[in-house]
């Protein structure tokens, strides 16, 4: 079966791709993950330039004492 779309001049007039609704979720998921996963990135460099940070060791010995006894 054949479906037929008429596409109105107005929205032709640019760039227009045709996509399926899935493929579309997908891509959109995966935008807005990378975008908070940008927005992460951002505040750990604003927050080690300004000194908010602490170093991996300090870390270690925080969070996971038995591993920094190695370190």
């Amino acid at each position: 079966m054949t479906t037929i779309l008429t596409i109105p001049k107005n929205l032709a007039k640019k760039d227009l791709v045709v996509i399926d609704k899935k493929v579309w979720e997908t891509l959109s998921k995966e935008n807005d993950e990378l975008r908070q996963a940008m927005k992460a990135v951002v505040a750990g460099e604003k927050a080690l330039q300004g000194g908010r940070t602490r170093s991996f060791r300090e870390f270690l010995k925080a969070e996971f004492p038995r591993y920094a006894k190695n370190y």
